[in-house]
């Protein structure tokens, strides 16, 4: 930094003081992550979200008109501030939200064995292991295998803290573009380094029998991994710098002599459709099966694919963090306390949580069901308008531990339709151009943590998914990760990757126009 250092920042964070510097007109969002303290920031440091809550304990920080707009007035009483719009112009100290860091529930892959510390080294099955990887927009999981055998010795997840620059990849591609490549590489590095030291502690392996890596990610999770450049990625024609399979050694990735292992990186289609729905559509054999079978990956960047062993239609759509519980007012990530389920009846809700805690917000399961739930119970018309009497101050679910009431705003129901419509939007658009019909399709596949935890019939009543699919649904998890492991420990998973990218063939949905007709239509509620 060339800035002359000028306010020392006290940190509280759980049970723990750092002490950090703050440069001369530096937001505090930027000088907590330069020091490697995480916040969300799922509008990417622009003032936009209001996710990014610090609590000034000592000195001041003036009020802002974000602050105003997303924090209460008690709260600002309180010294409640957003970290993205704060320039410290003394000494203060602050407090961080912790809880959203350790606790978040990440989908994993699941262990079908004792995990390796129940046996001792003699007793395991395989001479050679290699770790599986996925990079989400959001969180990580790793996975411990015995290459042999293909068995998850065990796991590893986590957040992915490069949500500190925004909840999208459009939002990391700007970061990066604004010249904070570097960081976000550094950011994802340090996550993995971590994740793959605790399995290999986790395990009690010894680290010189981990021979391979394998790494999932969408195009631009593994540009900001390589430290490309993600100029191209943003403007037509969306040209990647690289999406080929990737093999390089694990020093020349980390900059570490750690392990001795080989780390490969999957390929991908394109920019918006890249390795982590090739993954998907090796686990699912879309290379071998004869009947045709849809695969939706939900999540930030809604990733989908219809077809089989003879062509491939695949497409990407952004529905945004709603899913998430990014955007919505009360949204939260999947942590404990988070409302995951919830039902209305007789206009009075109930709701449970995760690690059955109390309530601090809504997840991305939770967004769905109470605006599923206030559809069935005409709380909310066609159009996605909330009955009057909730407009202004939304529908209340819960009551948190400082007394606020958690509530569904308008503003969420449209974030929700917004991003309902463009994943429907993209469905309907693939079987178009595929000319492949509801009764045709075998089996479809739902991918992703939000799809693995999601309750199918209350997606249906929403109209995220059709009707005409009921009972060929299949949840599957992280697909991506289940990928990572196959291609790992399957010898002909290179070949059988390469021939599903050959097969196939990507709709752009951005100039489309039966995709820009299906997701007005899609829009309202059925």
């Amino acid at each position: 930094m060339n800035n002359i250092s000028e306010f020392e920042i006290i940190v509280n964070r759980g049970r723990e003081w750092i002490s950090i510097d703050c440069d001369t007109n530096e937001k505090l969002l930027d000088a907590l992550v330069r020091h490697k303290l995480y916040l969300s920031a799922v509008c990417g440091g622009k003032g936009r979200c209001g996710k990014c809550m610090i609590q000034v304990l000592e000195g001041d920080l003036d009020i802002t008109d974000a602050d105003r707009k997303y924090i209460s007035e008690a709260q600002l009483a309180k010294g409640y501030r957003l970290a993205c719009c704060a320039y410290p112009k003394e000494k203060i100290t602050i407090s961080l939200e912790v809880s959203e860091e350790a606790d978040f529930k990440v989908v994993g892959a699941m262990i079908d064995r004792e995990t390796a510390e129940d046996k001792s080294n003699e007793d395991l099955e395989d001479d050679e292991y290699g770790i599986g990887i996925d990079i989400g927009t959001t969180t990580l999981a790793l996975s411990l295998i015995g290459i042999n055998s293909g068995k998850i010795i065990c796991n590893y997840t986590g957040v992915n803290r490069q949500r500190a620059y925004g909840a999208d990849v459009v939002s990391r591609m700007m970061a990066s573009i604004e010249g904070k490549g570097d960081m976000l590489r550094d950011t994802i590095i340090h996550d993995l380094y971590h994740g793959i030291r605790n399995l290999i502690h986790t395990s009690g392996i010894p680290k010189e029998r981990l021979s391979k890596i394998v790494i999932s990610a969408n195009t631009t999770m593994l540009h900001l991994l390589m430290g490309y450049s993600c100029e191209t990625l943003g403007v037509y024609p969306f040209t990647p710098v690289n999406i080929d399979t990737i093999k390089v050694s694990f020093n020349e990735l980390f900059s570490s002599d750690f392990l001795t292992s080989q780390v490969i990186i999957l390929p991908g289609i394109s920019t918006y459709v890249g390795a982590d729905l090739v993954a998907g559509l090796l686990v699912c054999d879309f290379d071998r099966q004869k009947s045709p079978l849809l695969l939706i990956d939900l999540g930030t960047n809604g990733e989908m694919a219809i077809g089989n062993q003879d062509g491939i239609w695949v497409c990407s759509t952004a529905a945004g963090p709603a899913f998430e519980g990014g955007n919505i007012s009360w949204g939260v990530g999947s942590i404990n306390g988070a409302i995951s389920n919830v039902t209305i009846n007789n206009d009075i809700a109930s709701y449970r949580t995760i690690g059955d805690k109390e309530p601090i917000g809504l997840c991305g399961t939770g967004v769905i069901e109470v605006a599923s739930e206030l559809l069935k119970e005409g709380l909310i018309d066609e159009t996605g308008l909330l009955e009057e009497k909730y407009l202004d101050g939304g529908y209340p679910i819960a009551v948190d531990q400082k007394g606020q009431t958690i509530v569904f705003t308008q503003k969420d129901v449209r974030e929700i339709q917004l991003a309902k419509s463009a994943i429907r939007a993209g469905i309907e658009t693939l079987m178009k151009r595929s000319d492949i019909s509801y009764d045709q399709i075998e089996t479809v596949y739902l991918a992703g943590g939000f799809g693995f935890n999601v309750d199918i019939d209350k997606t249906i009543r929403l109209g995220l998914i059709a009707e005409e699919f009921r009972g060929k649904i299949k949840t599957i998890g992280n697909s991506s990760l289940a990928g990572a492991i196959k291609y790992m420990v399957d010898k002909d998973a290179e070949k059988r990757a390469n021939n599903i990218i050959s097969k196939s063939k990507e709709i752009q949905l951005s100039n489309d126009l039966d995709f820009n007709e299906f997701y007005i239509n899609y829009m309202f509620f059925e």
